[in-house]
């Protein structure tokens, strides 16, 4: 059953919900501005639109998945990809659904893209996002610390950067205490690691524009936008898969960043698609299907508190 709603309806909703889904909590909103839009589709309520932030009249939006019930559940933040320079937060709907009916919700962002502001816009953004997310927790059921991330090539690469930067001074636990990470886990599918490598990443135009400029330009900020700059002991647990034959972000991009987190003892696993470009495509259409089940069972079994210590 699917009812539509502006959120400024919410009253009708209410009404709607009480009689043909009494046993379905209506979330607590946070965040209107009076864009959003609020369904029940199948059983997970589905927020649309809504305003984690504005930056320089930019207004920042995500959609959020929520599991329909009145329990309290881990979430995965879903990064999309697109070069840093398009893509869109809709690319995760289906996965987002998913999590939800498996008791993970799911928040999927849009962020600046290198035509609106270059780095550190888009990581700047994916901070505040999950400060608005665990800001917001209550309202949404959420529990604070136990997020996730999971994006393919850009979003890949922002994804690592959420698990790897250090939260301020400021960002505390749900019991008040210094927050180690933001994340409990993350899942990187072909995303850049390494901006100051000697291979062909830091000379694709996506990546020039997102950096804004050539590398001899400003090699302090490629540096800094490198996940494997702020790699540390104290990271989550990292997946990691990317395929062999990878012309926009090549395969050495991921065993650098391997070696990097095993070297500072950090849990991470590699899948390798033997063949595959790009998004993994051209490979092994079964090797494909076994990396993204991988994925999905590595984030719930971190989020769900399934996985071994």
């Amino acid at each position: 059953m699917r009812w539509p709603v502006a959120f400024a309806s919410l009253a009708a909703v209410a009404s709607l919900v009480n009689v043909c889904a009494a046993q379905q909590q209506q979330p607590r909103l946070a965040g209107g501005d009076g864009q959003q839009t609020l369904d029940l589709e199948e059983d997970v309520w589905v927020i649309r639109d809504i305003e984690y932030g504005v930056v320089d009249g930019h207004s920042l939006r995500l959609d959020a998945y929520l599991p329909a019930d009145k329990e309290i559940h881990p979430a995965v933040v879903q990064i999309h990809g697109g070069g840093w320079r398009g893509g869109d937060k809709s690319s995760f709907a289906h996965q987002g659904l998913k999590y939800a009916r498996d008791g993970v919700a799911a928040f999927s962002i849009n962020y600046r893209l290198s035509g609106v502001a270059p780095y550190p816009a888009a990581v700047e953004d994916c901070v505040r996002a999950i400060r608005w997310i665990r800001e917001h927790a209550q309202e949404y059921g959420i529990d604070p610390d136990r997020l996730g991330a999971q994006g393919g090539s850009a979003g890949g690469h922002l994804s690592l950067m959420m698990a790897f930067l250090e939260p301020g001074e400021d960002d505390l636990s749900a019991d008040g205490e210094p927050l180690e990470n933001f994340l409990r886990c993350v899942v990187s599918k072909c995303g850049p690691t390494d901006f100051t490598a000697d291979d062909t990443m830091h000379r694709h135009p996506a990546a020039v524009a997102f950096l804004g400029g050539p590398r001899e330009e400003g090699p302090e900020t490629y540096a800094q936008a490198s996940p494997v700059t702020h790699v540390s002991p104290d990271d989550p647990p990292v997946l990691l898969v990317h395929g062999t034959e990878d012309r926009t972000v090549p395969y050495s991009q991921v065993t650098i960043l391997k070696q990097r987190l095993e070297e500072a003892g950090v849990p991470v696993e590699l899948i390798t698609i033997q063949g595959g470009g790009h998004g993994l495509k051209g490979g092994d259409r079964e090797e494909i299907q076994a990396a993204q089940s991988r994925m999905y069972d590595f984030m719930l079994a971190h989020l769900l508190g399934t996985a071994a210590e």
